[in-house]
This record gives C-alpha cells, sequence and structure tokens, in this order.
C-alpha cells in the first residue's frame, strides 16, 4: 500500500510541477514578475504554498525555472537546426525558421523569455543562462567557421553575425507576441529567412 501511494505520489508531482509553472508564466505575464505573488500561483494552480516551495524555493526559482526551460528547449531546437544543415543557406535559413515557428508554437513563454528586465529575474537566472548561451555560441561558431572559410559566408565576428541573423527575428517576435505587429507570423517566416541569408551570404555569390 505504501510503495503504491508513493508511486502514485511521484506521477502527480510532475504534472503539480507543470500546472505550477503554467499558472506562474499567466501571472508573469499579466501582472511582471515583481507584482506576482505566491499566492495567485497557488490560486491557479491549485496548489499549495509549501508545494511551490517545496518545488521551486520561491517566486525567483518560478521564474529561473520558466526561463531556462524555455531557453533550453529554445535553444536545443536551434542547434539541431545547423546540425541537420551542411549547406550554409539552408542553415541560415533554417535558424530564422526555428525561431520564428518556435515563438508561434510558444507564444506566452516567448512573451516571458523576451521581457526578462528586471532585476529580481536577471540575477536569478544569469548563471545558468550565461552558460547556456556560451554552448550556443561554441556550436555556432563551430557551424560557421568553415562557410566562412569556403567564402559562403561573409567574415564578420560571431556577435556581429548572430546580430544579423537573429535580430530581425526577434524585433518581429518581440511585436507579434504583444500583437503589435502589422504582418502576420506566415509573412514573417516568408521574409526574414531570405533577408537573413542576403545579409549574410558572402558578396561573391
Amino acid at each position: 500500500m505504501v510503495a503504491a501511494t508513493a508511486g502514485v505520489a511521484g506521477r502527480r508531482s510532475p504534472e503539480r510541477r507543470t500546472r505550477i509553472l503554467a499558472a506562474a508564466l499567466s501571472c508573469f505575464n499579466e501582472h511582471g514578475f515583481s507584482a506576482t505573488t505566491i499566492e495567485e500561483v497557488c490560486r491557479r494552480s491549485g496548489a499549495s504554498v509549501g508545494s511551490v516551495y517545496h518545488h521551486f524555493g520561491g517566486k525567483e526559482g518560478l521564474a529561473s525555472a520558466l526561463y531556462v526551460q524555455g531557453l533550453e528547449d529554445y535553444q536545443r531546437g536551434f542547434l539541431a537546426v545547423l546540425h541537420g544543415h551542411q549547406e550554409a543557406e539552408s542553415g541560415i535559413k533554417g535558424v530564422v525558421r526555428h525561431h520564428l515557428r518556435w515563438v508561434a508554437r510558444h507564444r506566452e513563454l516567448a512573451r516571458f523569455l523576451l521581457n526578462r528586465r528586471e532585476t529580481e529575474l536577471v540575477l536569478a537566472t544569469q548563471s545558468r543562462v550565461h552558460e547556456l548561451n556560451q554552448h550556443l555560441f561554441a556550436e555556432t561558431e563551430r557551424w560557421r567557421r568553415p562557410h566562412v572559410e569556403r567564402g559562403r559566408l561573409l567574415p564578420i565576428s560571431l556577435d556581429l553575425f548572430y546580430t544579423v541573423l537573429i535580430g530581425p527575428a526577434q524585433d518581429f517576435s518581440r511585436s507579434w507576441v504583444h500583437g503589435r505587429s502589422a504582418s502576420s507570423m506566415a509573412e514573417a517566416d516568408k521574409a526574414l529567412p531570405e533577408a537573413a541569408w542576403r545579409a549574410l551570404r558572402a558578396t561573391q555569390l
């Protein structure tokens, strides 16, 4: 009986954690990080205050878990696209499409990620975010460097490359998640991958 009960509790724990995160995401997007309370998260998720603290250790832990989980998922897909394309053009266009389509599939989470401004949230996530970004940039450079050496991509610094690659899609996404974009996601999906390729391909092509 004890073992069976423990098994049910074990299965419920991930479900409870998911419900808490979903409630926290809704609260953070509606009220902002600072104005969100643990009590409101509990009310929306149906979890107890003790359960929230058990899983996340407080509001900063909730925000950190949401942010890192979203970033890990996004970057995992980004790198899968790069590793899946040997040609420069298909890789460039592929990662821009990934960015836009990930945002479209995860609109509320993307809204949260794109608004990481409050000091407490930045401090709660900065160590893991730095680690994830360093890995992303290293893998991106490993993919990019041979294309630069073969004259397929412009020989610019990695930070400029990444800005040109993702910057326009990032700006569009920030407007789109708030319902402020004049263009649709489908229009962006057609225009921005091509624009990124034209901007980053070597001039002799």
